[in-house]
């Protein structure tokens, strides 16, 4: 994939990012918690393929997406082991939320991880333009 095509990937995929965490604002304000944490995990999973893109990896489950990113990110100190955690327990709640029944999240557990999805963004966004700026 081109220089081009690899900024115009990451780029769909971070307005998608961004675009589920305003969407889980959104339900968790409108008391549709477990939708919300679906939006939360999916938030930091569009972010994490953006990451993913930089070193021209892509994988087609969500446990080898979390797996090279905790291995080749978040390991080698790219990302702090709290991002990565946090990323982890998304990954768990998502699943349990969706899957499990009768497990709802409470409202405060949503709030808290809308707010970790936003600052999961902020950092992913800092990254990549070091990236760029790396290779400028």
């Amino acid at each position: 994939m081109n220089g081009d095509a690899k900024e115009a990937l990451i780029s769909y995929r971070m307005e998608r990012a961004s675009e589920s965490v305003e969407a889980a604002r959104l339900m968790l304000d409108n008391g549709m918690l477990t939708s919300a944490m679906n939006r939360v995990y999916y938030a930091m999973f569009y972010a994490v393929q953006s990451v993913l893109i930089t070193k021209d990896a892509s994988f087609s489950k969500h446990g080898q997406v979390k797996g090279y990113f905790n291995k080749e990110f978040v390991h080698k100190g790219l990302f702090s082991v709290s991002l990565g955690k946090t990323y982890n327990k998304a990954f768990e709640y998502r699943q349990k939320f969706d899957y499990a029944d009768f497990e709802v999240p409470t409202a405060v557990m949503v709030g808290e991880f809308v707010q970790h999805a936003e600052d999961f963004i902020r950092e992913v966004k800092l990254f990549l333009d070091s990236q760029k700026n790396d290779t400028a």
